[in-house]
């Protein structure tokens, strides 16, 4: 069953939002975003593997993995 959460918007500029939830809310808010997921987890694993290896390559933005995937 899916929970519902609640947040509060706190600041919105032109590219920004910020929004708070509770601690209680925390865990669900995880679950939902995909956070918990086996396949996020061990991409996290490989990537903390490769960082300490030295294979790293710098970005100046998110939008340069998207936009190669």
């Amino acid at each position: 069953m899916q929970k519902t959460l609640s947040a509060e918007l706190k600041k919105i500029s032109r590219d920004k939002v910020r929004f708070e939830i509770t601690r209680e809310n925390y865990e669900a808010f995880c679950d939902a975003v995909g956070l918990y997921k086996k396949e996020f987890l061990e991409s996290l694993r490989k990537s903390e593997a490769d960082h300490k290896a030295g294979r790293i390559t710098k970005r100046s933005s998110l939008l340069e993995i998207i936009e190669k995937a």
